[in-house]
């Protein structure tokens, strides 16, 4: 059992932890501080000291053993005795022993007994977290610096206003050079064009040949189709298979194609109201379901068929379409085939009519 890590604990809540026979170590608070040579910055800490004089036992240390090591009182006390007999025999024969995170006990040639602290870790729990950083120093330059420093400045200056003296120079022969052949184009495109019709924005290049003028001539006459072309369309439109709203046909090559829009071939779904006349004389009916189209109505008579069923729809029911399973003239013959029903849809229900 390693005694100096339940000192160390109690010394983060309490500030004076008692080793009965040994003495106290008590925690004494210093304010953050700068070290001012090495430019260092250190938090509030509490620093650990030792008085042999306080070796009563007030209980603090003992309690805290027997909590963490689940002993009696008296098997800690002996602990903390069996602690203090070691230290002190490790003392005489090396004239030091180390406490972790707490410090070193030194024995010097007249048995005099000192302490030195660990300084590595802070006890103070409003710090935590709060570690030492170092800055560097804030360094001032003199007046004769201040003095070489604004002449160099003014000669930078200076070099600088120099330097753009010569590229504005060289920017004015670079507009000359641009001026000169827009100049030149701005009088003599006036002269060779009218520029008061439609301008043909291709005729002011001076480099390009415009004699060979291309001339756009209509179709006069509307493309014409025989007979044969219109059996040829004939066998196109029976042949096609695709799904497609528009059939492209062409006759001719190069020719743009005649697009056709084709007829939609709307089948209606089966009327599934047709029954016969033993259900309409039926007064007891299986819903499956009431629908306000009737088509959605079909659709469910046509899969409850798919399932077995002999489905319907009874009629309207308050402006609903209402499909049943199967219709009975008798009640048990309905309420024994509602239980099938129920099998297919929990909230299938007997309407009596």
């Amino acid at each position: 059992m390693k005694l100096e890590t339940y000192i160390s604990q109690l010394l983060f809540h309490h500030e004076c932890v008692i080793v009965p026979n040994l003495g106290g170590f008590v925690g004494n608070y210093k304010s953050a501080y700068i070290q001012p040579l090495q430019h260092k910055f250190h938090a509030p800490s509490k620093q650990i000291s030792f008085n042999k004089n306080l070796i009563t036992n007030d209980g603090l240390l003992a309690h805290y053993v027997a909590e963490k090591e689940t002993l009696s009182y008296e098997q800690a006390c002996k602990e903390i005795e069996a602690f203090v007999f070691a230290l002190k025999n490790t003392l005489k024969t090396n004239k030091t022993a180390q406490l972790e995170n707490i410090g070193v006990f030194l024995l010097d040639n007249e048995n005099k007994l000192h302490f030195e602290p660990d300084l590595s870790e802070n006890y103070l729990l409003a710090s935590y977290g709060l570690s030492s950083f170092q800055t560097l120093p804030i360094k001032r330059i003199s007046n004769e610096e201040k003095i070489t420093n604004d002449l160099k400045i003014v000669a930078q200056t200076s070099a600088k206003i120099v330097h753009i003296n010569e590229n504005n120079r060289r920017k004015w022969i670079a507009a000359a050079i641009i001026a000169i052949p827009l100049s030149f184009l701005a009088f003599w495109i006036p002269i060779n064009y009218d520029l008061t019709g439609d301008i043909n924005y291709a005729k002011l290049n001076p480099f390009v040949d415009d004699s060979n003028k291309a001339v756009y001539t209509e179709r006069k006459e509307p493309t014409a189709f025989n007979e044969d072309d219109l059996l040829l369309l004939e066998d196109v439109l029976k042949n096609d298979t695709s799904k497609s709203t528009y059939l492209s046909f062409s006759w001719i090559k190069d020719e743009q194609p005649l697009v056709i829009e084709l007829q939609k071939n709307n089948i209606a779904e089966p009327d599934t109201t047709y029954v016969a006349s033993s259900k309409k004389n039926a007064r007891f009916h299986i819903i499956a379901g009431c629908f306000s189209e009737k088509k959605n109505a079909n659709k469910m008579v046509k899969q409850l068929k798919n399932k077995g069923f002999d489905a319907w729809i009874v009629g309207q029911r308050k402006g609903l379409w209402t499909v049943s399973y199967n219709s009975f003239t008798t009640k048990k013959q309905a309420l024994d085939a509602l239980v099938s029903a129920k099998s297919d849809n929990s909230k299938a229900w007997l309407l009596e009519m």
